[in-house]
């Protein structure tokens, strides 16, 4: 074996062999993969790694087409304008969150892990829906690897800090630590991916329990300070759930837009919703395919500066824009 393999080999040789599912093993294989130093001596090394992906992708594949699996693992199909992942340590209050901002009945227990399964619910925002989806806390012992998995395809995590807790720094800490040692880091910043491993998660942090952690809300204004976007909240009062609401909606990566036709008063009932960032022509482009090449032009209300103008089809909408399409 050769003898200058890397520290960060090592380490994924060592999460290899504590993991427990195809997933984290195929994770750890990867990393090992891009972490082995390349030479001559770790050729046959290489190609014994590449060979056990590539096995392991296809038994996954093989479980996915069959609808069978061996190691438990959930896939939450998305729903609404967004979706958002809600996580935390145990008791920190996500799965009261989620049953006083949507429909959904998660199990709530004043006992820790009382979350094994992940439960979604719609919360409405004015106008739309957004995916809220409670998972099972973030431990360092207890936390399988399509919990990671599922954070890490979520448009927007939403951090929940329990301010009754006197340890809740140092806990909320290692739950980003842990996060980050599976290549997801949280961000106050868009959504991205950095690399084929690595994503980023733009986060909001939402301090739960804020009528028995009154005295922490201070400190808890200052960590989340050019850190994160943060709010309070108490789903026993309700005090603050509507900011709650505002601050996810604010941060899930989209926006609104209307439509109009000539001569007729916008249609507000039902918006389209639309990545953040996204220009004039990919609305077009969202509300029929084949308006895109009999386009003339979009007149566009909103955005600032516009008043019924014509709008440039490179030019980022905004939320609540409204757009009158012209086709040949």
């Amino acid at each position: 074996m050769p003898a200058n393999l890397s520290p960060g080999f090592l380490a994924a040789r060592d999460r290899l062999n504590r993991s427990k599912t195809d997933e984290e093993r195929l994770d750890a294989l990867q990393e090992m993969l891009a972490t082995i130093p390349k030479h001559k001596g770790t050729e046959k090394m290489q190609a014994d790694i590449r060979r056990r992906i590539a096995k392991l992708k296809e038994k996954a594949e093989q479980q996915r087409r069959s609808g069978k699996g061996g190691a438990v693992g959930y896939h939450v199909p998305r729903e609404g304008a967004a979706q958002v992942a809600l996580v935390g340590v145990p008791n920190a209050g996500k799965s009261s969150l989620v049953a006083a901002l949507t429909r959904a009945t998660p199990e709530i227990a004043p006992y820790p892990m009382s979350t094994v399964r992940p439960q979604p619910g719609m919360m409405e925002f004015e106008d739309i829906q957004i995916q809220l989806v409670d998972l099972p806390p973030i431990t360092r012992d207890y936390t399988e690897g399509w919990v990671y998995g599922l954070i890490r395809l979520a448009d927007t995590v939403a951090l929940c800090v329990d301010l009754e807790n006197p340890h809740w720094q140092q806990e909320t800490e290692e739950v980003i630590a842990l996060l980050a040692d599976h290549h997801a880091v949280l961000t106050g910043g868009p959504s991205r991916q950095v690399d084929w491993r690595v994503v980023e998660r733009r986060t909001v942090a939402v301090g739960l329990k804020a009528d028995l952690g009154q005295s922490r809300m201070p400190a808890f204004r200052a960590w989340t300070e050019d850190r994160f976007p943060s709010v309070a909240a108490s789903t026993a009062t309700g005090e603050g759930l509507s900011d709650v609401r505002a601050l996810i909606f604010r941060h899930s990566g989209v926006v609104r837009v209307y439509t109009k036709k000539p001569g007729q008063a916008p249609d507000l009932s039902q918006p389209y919703t639309i990545r953040e960032g996204a220009t004039v022509l990919n609305v077009v482009e969202q509300i029929h395919k084949d308006f895109v090449s009999r386009l003339r032009y979009v007149r566009l209300w909103g955005s600032g500066r516009f008043d019924g103008q014509h709008a440039p089809q490179d030019h980022p909408v905004q939320d609540k824009d409204i757009v009158e399409i012209h086709l040949s």
